[in-house]
């Protein structure tokens, strides 16, 4: 099948960016819509570019699973010893915390290139400019059903105990915060296509914001009213994911957070990306 603009000039499967170079909130919603009606061509892109990655492995992205697992083992025996506190209760925490945080950190740093890295089809065929972005939320998506091996054998070794009621919330909190990825992802790829430093700002301020969240570490180290804690939206995000599997249940509030930044960045993503897809492919 092919997506070249046909021969008799008509606009063919995907018309939407076809644009007179003035913002337009129907085209981006146009492109919007398009873009998630393309599954096919995202999903295939995303796996393909795993098995790119991965050609000639045996294990695949077991690996990064592996390397994941191992670094988890290793700092909670170790930060148990420095804190005092038992394996059993830190290990589960260390775990389901740096399943939840590579997911959050592997978003945001990839959907920053999500356009730049497809500038090659920006220059050769029409599709929309989301599908790009949806490329790197499904491409993240299936990386995650390998790390959740980690949490599973976790919850089995400690016996937690969970609930089903615990494991549905932990996952409709990893399905929120790939929402949250495709909104303020969609505000990086287009903002990192203008102004290509920016890349380099978000994975300096995610390096910081790793060691201020509690994800190595156990937030009832700090008061309650902690700045670390309160105003920390990698901490509420973490907790939707990693609470309900430990405690059985989630804090409204991580919820109400959460659910808040996503709905803002759907509002940014659509201000932004009006402006900047007439754009584009005058910033390639």
């Amino acid at each position: 099948m092919s997506y070249q603009q046909p021969a008799d000039g008509s606009r063919g499967w995907y018309g939407g960016f076809t644009t007179d170079g003035r913002p337009s909130t129907r085209g981006a919603l146009v492109d919007m819509a398009q873009g998630f009606a393309s599954w096919r061509i995202w999903f295939i892109l995303a796996w393909n570019d795993i098995r790119q990655k991965y050609r000639g492995s045996i294990l695949g992205p077991l690996w990064v699973t592996i390397s994941m697992g191992a670094f988890t083992v290793g700092i909670a025996l170790v930060y148990a010893g420095l804190f005092r506190i038992d394996v059993h209760a830190l290990m589960p925490h260390v775990a389901i915390g740096m399943v939840a945080w590579t997911l959050i950190s592997s978003l945001i740093n990839e959907t920053c290139g999500a356009l730049v890295g497809a500038e090659g089809y920006l220059r050769q065929i029409r599709l929309p400019l989301t599908l790009f972005v949806n490329r790197v939320v499904a491409r993240n998506a299936l990386v995650l059903l390998h790390h959740v091996l980690i949490i599973v054998a976790v919850l089995f070794w400690f016996d937690l105990g969970v609930s089903f009621t615990g494991v549905l919330l932990s996952a409709g909190g990893l399905l929120l915060l790939l929402v949250v990825g495709y909104s303020w992802g969609l505000v990086l790829a287009c903002t990192c296509m203008r102004f290509r430093d920016v890349s380099q700002i978000v994975s300096t301020i995610l390096t910081g914001a790793f060691f201020i969240t509690p994800v190595l570490w156990k937030g009832n180290f700090l008061e309650s009213g902690h700045l670390a804690l309160r105003l920390n939206p990698f901490q509420y995000m973490v907790e939707i994911v990693r609470q309900p599997l430990i405690a059985g249940h989630v804090d409204p509030v991580h919820w109400w957070v959460v659910g808040a930044i996503a709905l803002s960045g759907l509002a940014a993503a659509l201000l932004v990306f009006r402006y900047a897809r007439p754009r584009v492919t005058y910033w390639i």
